[in-house]
């Protein structure tokens, strides 16, 4: 913690050693905080586990990610056979948080660069997920990823629902987003922040090779201006930080950690994350 404000580091980064092993670099980094991805299709093994450890080195969870691979059936599978997987892996995400006491599950509003059109299906098979998060007492923060109007439409369907939020991500805010200032529109309703930095779009289209999740400052993501932004909402929850030590197949944006062992790449994280508190506190 620095000052008044949590910092979180979700967990996986893509570093040498297997994500149970990581709290303890988190721990020895400065971290008072940490999330993950649940296993696609998994069981809560892992959820257990890591909550287990967690508690010995005094980490507490922010949020539990669920799996994303399926949201587009969510929204496209008329047939609902796809879709009824996704489904179970978005209740089992709400299981775990509520047996575990995590208050946020983070959902992609969609998968897909080219999906552009939410349907009614889409947000009638949403309309049980969000009345089963608000029994287990779960708040769920959407993601801004490609097809902002997947998230337009959740947001909207939802407005009133308390339990429902938002889910920043500087990095698909700048790359995916186009650089459109996604976190005024929905800054209101801000539950959890996925901090992180990339080069834009870099080609002629649009490709999850963008999506480099850089150290922050070590793209050119407008800091300030994010910095800014949260501020004007009043926002006093975790920053937390969603980042990758590797790059992307072909990309070399991540090079410049490859000489950092996992350690290092997560103290080098926390001293990131420091610098965007004395951003965000003096700016």
């Amino acid at each position: 913690m620095t000052g008044n404000k949590s910092l979180c580091l979700a967990l996986g980064m893509q570093l040498d050693i297997p994500v149970i092993d990581q709290p303890e670099l988190l721990k020895t980094a400065g971290f008072d905080r940490f999330a993950f991805d649940r296993e696609k299709k998994g069981t809560s093994e892992l959820t257990e586990v890591l909550m287990k450890k967690a508690e010995k080195l005094d980490l507490f969870c922010e949020y539990i990610h669920a799996p994303f691979y399926g949201m587009n059936d969510i929204w496209h599978d008329e047939s609902g056979e796809l879709a009824e997987v996704m489904l179970k892996d978005l209740y089992a995400t709400i299981n775990d948080c509520s047996d575990f006491g995590v208050k946020y599950a983070v959902i992609h509003a969609i998968i897909g660069m080219d999906n552009c059109n939410p349907t009614s299906l889409g947000l009638e098979r949403l309309d049980d997920v969000v009345d089963y998060a608000v029994k287990k007492n779960v708040c769920l923060a959407f993601e801004n990823t490609e097809g902002e109007m997947y998230l337009e439409a959740i947001l909207n369907r939802y407005r009133d629902v308390k339990n429902i939020g938002f889910c920043f991500d500087s990095g698909h805010e700048l790359c995916y987003n186009y650089g459109k200032d996604i976190l005024s529109k929905y800054g209101e309703r801000l539950f959890v922040t996925h901090l992180n930095d990339n080069m834009g779009m870099t080609g002629d289209e649009l490709t999850f090779y963008d999506d480099s999740h850089l150290l922050p400052f070590d793209g050119i993501a407008d800091w300030n201006g994010i910095a800014k932004r949260i501020k004007s909402f009043d926002y006093n929850g975790t920053l937390s930080f969603e980042v990758i030590s590797k790059g992307r197949p072909t990309r070399t944006d991540n090079d410049i950690y490859k000489n950092l062992s996992s350690q290092e790449y997560v103290n080098k994280a926390y001293s990131k994350a420091v610098e965007f508190v004395n951003l965000l506190e003096t700016i």
